[in-house]
């Protein structure tokens, strides 16, 4: 039986609500009647932190989780192929009717999942609430590890102090944070994507004035002296490995990454992105061979922890995100 195109916009829009780098929500989507086509969109690249476009990927698989669980949700069997070796990688999800399909408490998490920027509480998670995250099943060649105990979280500082620096020592990266950065309601709703400044817990302040504090008042020096306060206040870190460091793998991260932050709205934890020792190809390097990682490369550093709801980052219209082929 053909599926109803109402029934696939509505699979588009939950997909379209995955996390990426600066919101910059890089992914376009075609479809007909039994199948839906992701492919990365790159005029939406981030072509100083995210230069060989890992990042980007790891969204679209991110997208691809939601997507796979609200298929299952509608009673539909959904099957999908990663085509990467080609000028136009693509993700092709199948889809068909079913009369059993296994559904997913992660749904009603798809639209209550944020990525929480805010300084968390300093309390540690429940035991048997970090025990259900730490026992998530991972895609294949897709490897976690966390850090819960408070000498391991401090082992991952300097690290993160020192990608800080580096990132917000080089101009061409703080004017790319700033060419996404929405910091005023007005802004943040006509262009649908970037980061709105009141969900990193900011006031509404014009463009002129946004800019200003972001190229001029904040410096490596505070930012650094900011994520220390900020990892030492959570209730741990969780850093997501590949096995093999290509776009099948990237994609397997989003998918992993996705189910933890489903997860975690679940449960009522909180997370957020502290990537910049991943970002940082010799920062990388030297922690991945200083920990112990072997030939996992990290790609992925989250924080989490019990903290306040904040603002929810805006979201572009299903027009602007659906392309015919």
């Amino acid at each position: 039986m053909m599926i109803k195109e109402k029934q696939i916009l509505q699979l588009i829009k939950l997909a379209a609500h995955a996390p990426s780098g600066h919101n910059t929500q890089p992914w376009r989507f075609s479809y007909d009647e039994g199948s839906i086509t992701m492919r990365p969109d790159f005029m939406r690249a981030l072509q100083v932190v995210d230069a060989d476009n890992h990042a980007m990927f790891i969204s679209l698989g991110c997208a691809l989780e939601n997507l796979l669980i609200a298929a299952r949700q509608y009673g539909l069997e959904a099957t999908y192929e990663i085509t990467s070796e080609s000028a136009d990688p693509n993700i092709k999800v199948a889809l068909r009717e079913a009369d059993e399909v296994a559904k997913s408490d992660l749904f009603d998490f798809i639209l209550k999942r944020q990525v929480c920027r805010s300084v968390y509480l300093s309390e540690q998670l429940e035991r048997n609430t970090l025990s259900t995250l730490i026992q998530l099943e991972n895609e294949p060649g897709v490897s976690v590890k966390y850090f819960t105990k408070r000498a391991d979280i401090e082992t991952m500082i300097p690290y993160i102090v020192e990608g800080s620096t580096a990132q917000m020592q080089n101009r061409n990266f703080t004017n790319e944070l700033v060419s996404w950065m929405r910091f005023n309601q007005k802004d943040a709703l006509r262009a649908g994507d970037g980061i709105w400044f009141s969900s990193m817990g900011f006031p509404n302040v014009p463009r002129w004035l946004g800019k200003l504090i972001m190229l001029q008042l904040v410096s490596a020096k505070s930012e650094a002296k900011r994520w220390e306060k900020t990892i030492k206040q959570s209730a741990g870190l969780v850093l997501f490995m590949v096995e093999k460091n290509d776009i099948v793998h990237w994609i397997r991260i989003g998918q992993s990454f996705q189910r933890f932050g489903l997860t975690a709205a679940l449960l009522n934890v909180c997370h957020a992105h502290v990537n910049m020792p991943c970002e940082e190809e010799a920062i990388r390097q030297r922690m991945a061979y200083e920990l112990g990682f072997g030939d996992m490369t990290p790609l992925l550093l989250i924080r989490f922890g019990y903290a306040d709801t904040m603002p929810y980052s805006f979201r572009r219209n299903l027009n602007e995100v659906i392309h015919s082929v």
